[in-house]
């Protein structure tokens, strides 16, 4: 049942329009009985873009009548109910009568202070409406203008509880916000038409500076408006607790790329041969995470050979031994059901002709290799072999016929040898070829020496360690000699 319930709940919350950050802006410039202020319907909408840029669901609303306000503020009660922080943004033309603070509509008639009820918005009306916000419901008033309405009054002497300004709110509720361009009972100016209001200015540089608490981010705004204003005193009421309250969050900024650092060559060598001595799955892996960033590198290419053969000789050794059968083989064989998902072999990561390059850059970082990096056994690569065998006392073997295989071992054991070089590269020149002498008609030929008996093939491995001092070279041809084979003259 509560996995019925979570399941509805995933399914409409989304369909209820839930938000964090709900705001209704309201600007009333047109008014139709006093004369037209200038300036917050542009209030109005710089705010509204201002909050939209930071995150808030705003409503924005200009020149609005008594209904008009009171249907909006009605639909601004549902928003405010599902959200976190609710703010009403008011610019526009305010009163106070008999300590009560009113907003006035665009289209209000007031010439009794009796009219307060019937033609104005009680502000306590507008907080009521905000009440339902979870963490905090916000008020902020660019009303302390000079009013017309109340001069009108005090003229005709039917306002004798109007006030000048607007009045201090004294039971405002829990976690509550209510900020005033003036302080109460003062005014401050509209600023210079088709602008904007100085507070609301300097609420705008507000909210485009550091994101602070709402508080701190108020201060800033009463401390620029003393400056552009003097005399100017904005003023804050506030039943906040002791949590940040913060309305300009700025998007975090991502660290700054770290640069990539140039891979250490010695570092790499001694970790790799750290991971062939302890030679396991785990400290290859860990081997390879580390240099994840030089995958082309040699050192790389072994290491994930090895981690991957380790890999497989352990995936071998754990699958189950067939049992040795009492009958006959053959039978015992053929009853042996096939090994299923058998990992196959591991295919070298290097062809042939990439190992012998390999093998020929290793040897150049000795300098045991002068010829070119041409991926081709000869006598170059052959002669470096031997020059390196002899300064490191280690035994290199490799011939024309060597598998891939054994040219990858080659390559792991060129790789630990770090503390040899050759005295000087080794240059290997092409034997020159001496031309025999034709005899002559009048000299007699000499009897022509029987050709020795050639040595019968063995089939161990041509190889630079194996061959006698007086051995034929395995490519190219020389007297007696073509491709690595006596031959008859």
């Amino acid at each position: 049942m509560r996995s019925i319930i979570l399941a509805l709940l995933l399914v409409w919350l989304p369909g209820l329009g839930w938000a964090a950050n709900v705001a209704l802006v309201i600007g009333n410039s047109s008014y139709r009985s006093v004369e037209t202020l200038p300036n917050p319907v542009n209030d109005a909408s710089a705010v509204a873009a201002a909050l939209r840029a930071h995150g808030f669901d705003v409503t924005l609303a200009n020149d609005l009548t008594r209904a008009d306000m009171l249907n909006i503020l009605r639909d601004f009660r549902d928003a405010a109910d599902r959200a976190d922080i609710a703010m009403v943004y008011y610019a526009g033309h305010g009163m106070e009568i008999g300590g009560r603070n009113y907003l006035i509509p665009v289209d209000a008639r007031i010439t009794d202070e009796r009219d307060a009820r019937l033609e104005m918005i009680e502000l306590q009306d507008v907080m009521s409406q905000m009440s339902g916000a979870k963490r905090m419901k916000t008020v902020v008033l660019d009303a302390c203008r000079d009013n017309p309405f109340v001069a009108g009054m005090k003229r005709a002497d039917t306002g004798r509880n109007v006030g000048r300004g607007l009045a201090l709110v004294e039971n405002a509720g829990a976690d509550t916000l209510i900020a005033y361009a003036a302080a109460a009972g003062e005014i401050t100016p509209d600023g210079a038409e088709g602008g904007n209001s100085p507070f609301t200015s300097a609420f705008l540089n507000a909210m485009e500076g550091p994101s602070v608490d709402v508080r701190l981010l108020l201060g800033s705004v009463r401390d620029e408006l003393r400056r552009s204003v003097p005399g100017a005193a904005p003023f804050v009421y506030s039943s906040l607790g002791g949590g940040a309250y913060v309305i300009n969050p700025k998007p975090e900024q991502a660290p700054p790329p770290r640069p990539i650092a140039k891979p250490d060559a010695n570092a790499m060598l001694s970790d790799y041969a750290t991971a062939e001595l302890a030679d396991s799955v785990a400290i290859w892996d860990a081997f390879l995470a580390t240099y994840a960033a030089q995958s082309d590198h040699t050192l790389y290419i072994l290491a994930r050979r090895n981690r991957d053969l380790k890999r497989a000789d352990r995936t071998l050794a754990a699958l189950p031994q067939p049992r040795a059968s009492v009958g006959d083989p053959a039978e015992s064989l053929a009853a042996t059901p096939p090994t299923p998902n058998a990992p196959a072999p591991p295919v070298p990561e290097l062809s042939r002709a990439d190992a012998i390059l390999e093998i020929q850059r290793l040897l150049k970082a000795r300098n045991c290799y002068g010829g070119r990096l041409d991926g081709l056994y000869g006598r170059q690569t052959a002669a470096g072999l031997a020059a390196l065998s002899r300064e490191s006392g280690s035994r290199l073997n490799m011939s024309r016929t060597s598998a891939t295989e054994q040219l990858m071992d080659l390559i792991d054991a060129l790789v630990v040898i770090d503390d040899a070089r050759c005295p000087e590269v080794v240059i290997v020149r092409k034997p020159t070829v001496k031309k025999r002498a034709t005899p002559s008609a009048h000299t007699a030929a000499a009897p022509t020496p029987a050709p020795k008996a050639a040595p019968q093939e063995t089939g161990t491995d041509h190889s630079i360690f194996s061959n006698a001092p007086n051995y034929c070279p395995q490519f190219g041809s020389s007297p007696g000699c073509r491709d690595g084979d006596r031959i008859d003259n």
